[in-house]
């Protein structure tokens, strides 16, 4: 698809950071993931409009995007932006918006389907009602493209620009959630609110949604002041993890010390993830670093753990119940990695959790284990498993823990067996059958 064009009208709240990107930052890259790449830039002094594409261009994002940027002039018209037998709209917008990134994106999924000459955004919240999204408009090159040009070069916001009764102005719904103008500290504080909780996944599970996340996200506010790369939080994580295995390990008066550090590695393992949807910085390399050192803190506590217990009790069968863990363990990440490549599933248990959940509506697995399994497959996701160890640590239990694990495992292990089998071969999938 030709990448569409876009103008801003540069203001001085645009440059306000919010979150690690300047509001101007984020807007840019948001429409960059919606098939906008090419921005014409405007302020009333060309030197401001010079230095904010300088350093804009400097931005990694935007370089790897290949985002392109100009400067619009005092005197441009309409044609030198769209030519006259362009049918695609220009995007006209303030940026000092913040919006809910879903908001661009489904305008441009609604864009081919549009007609209208001149449109104003309207936002279609989940009550039903529409919400107008001041700060946006879009123009086509036959709709009076000269005469938005000349407001806009004449100093004006695209939010107060001024149309006549001969302009066909109508509006463009799109589903979203916020659109919010950032003029004062309240406006910020309230538009940080709304943008942080976009960093919050779907698929998150109700430890996840009432504990993890509130105290994730609280920190991600702060962290993003240090401008720490996503990948370097997954390593302090993984650090964070693996000191909690070699706590749990020692045993002793460190068993409780070591589920207390495993727990705050589960709730400090969301900020990576956080971080880089909040800064457009989503790379292969830092997702599979952290699906690889969640899988590897995972095992190693629970490894580690029966070790502890030995030299915390003195009992040997502490060691084999571990081992019988280490091995059920093993035996699911080999099936998982086996899934995963003929799948094409990420190499995520959360995904295969979801995955399962969801497979009760399936025709082939409607037996009463298949119905038991997708009901408990949430207490395989790492942060109920992580909070339920570090509470049976806490108050003493980490034998029944370590019991409870090793039963898991092993039925874990053993299900997605079965499942696996079923659902990559179709045959046994219709008939509900297990091989």
């Amino acid at each position: 698809m030709k990448d569409r064009k876009a103008v801003i009208v540069l203001s001085q709240s645009g440059q306000k950071k919010m979150l690690g990107l300047s509001l101007r930052q984020r807007l840019i890259l948001n429409a960059s993931e919606a098939g906008w790449g090419e921005f014409w830039l405007f302020h009333p002094d060309r030197d401001q409009a010079q230095k904010a594409v300088f350093e804009l261009s400097s931005d990694r994002r935007i370089l790897k995007r290949n985002i392109r940027f100009r400067i619009l002039d005092q005197g441009d018209s309409g044609e030198r932006l769209l030519s006259a037998a362009d049918e695609d709209y220009l995007l006209l917008m303030d940026d000092n918006r913040v919006l809910d990134p879903g908001i661009l994106l489904s305008l441009g999924e609604n864009l081919p389907s549009f007609t209208q000459p001149l449109a104003r955004l309207e936002i279609r919240g989940k009550d039903g009602h529409n919400q107008p999204c001041p700060g946006l408009l879009l123009v086509r090159s036959q709709a009076g493209l000269d005469r938005v040009l000349n407001q806009v070069l004449a100093g004006k916001p695209v939010s107060r620009l001024e149309f006549g009764s001969d302009d066909i102005l109508s509006s463009l719904v799109v589903p979203g959630g916020f659109a919010l103008a950032v003029s004062d500290r309240e406006s910020f504080n309230r538009a940080r609110h709304w943008l942080l909780q976009t960093a919050r996944k779907p698929q998150d599970g109700v430890v996840a949604r009432l504990i993890n996340r509130p105290i994730s996200l609280f920190l991600t506010r702060y962290f993003l002041y240090l401008n720490l790369h996503p990948v370097v939080q997954s390593i302090v994580t993984l650090a964070v993890g693996l000191l909690s295995v070699v706590f749990v390990g020692y045993g002793r008066q460190l068993l409780v010390p070591g589920g207390i550090l495993f727990e705050l590695a589960s709730i400090i393992d969301g900020c990576d993830g956080e971080n880089a949807r909040l800064t457009y910085r989503i790379t292969r390399t830092g997702r599979a670093l952290d699906i690889s050192a969640d899988a590897f803190t995972f095992v190693s506590f629970f490894t580690a753990l029966p070790l502890g217990l030995y030299r915390t009790y003195g009992e040997r069968t502490w060691l084999y119940l571990g081992g019988f863990t280490l091995l059920s363990m093993v035996v699911f990440y080999l099936q998982l990695i086996n899934y995963a490549r003929k799948t094409g599933l990420n190499y995520n248990i959360v995904a295969v959790v979801k995955e399962v959940e969801a497979s009760q509506n399936l025709p082939g697995f409607q037996n009463v284990l298949d119905r038991l399994a997708s009901r408990l497959a949430f207490i395989f996701r790492r942060d109920f498993f992580s909070l339920a160890a570090f509470i049976l640590i806490v108050v003493g239990l980490a034998r029944l823990a370590m019991v409870l694990v090793a039963v898991l495992a092993f039925l874990e292990a053993v299900y997605f067996y079965f499942y696996s089998q079923r659902k990559l071969t179709p045959g046994l999938q219709r008939k509900g059958e297990l091989p």
